[in-house]
């Protein structure tokens, strides 16, 4: 008989919007190491209201991002 185990990859990021224009939010990603990084996105993709320093996280899961409004939970 043969095993087969399925690990899962996720990747953690935690984010915060720094301004908004032209309906793209420039924010700040802080990863679980020491790493910063700053992109540009869509405001339609946040599934809630954003505005300059609103939290929220982004979960990568088998190669899908899924963007959370607030902080993970714990």
């Amino acid at each position: 008989m043969r095993l087969f185990i399925m690990l899962v990859a996720t990747l953690f990021y935690l984010g915060v919007v720094d301004f908004i224009e032209s309906n793209m939010a420039s924010v700040e990603f802080k990863t679980s190491g020491s790493q910063t990084y700053h992109a540009d996105i869509p405001v339609e993709l946040f599934p809630c209201e954003i505005e300059e320093g609103s939290l929220f996280y982004a979960e990568i899961i088998d190669g899908v991002t899924e963007i959370r409004c607030g902080e993970p939970p714990e």
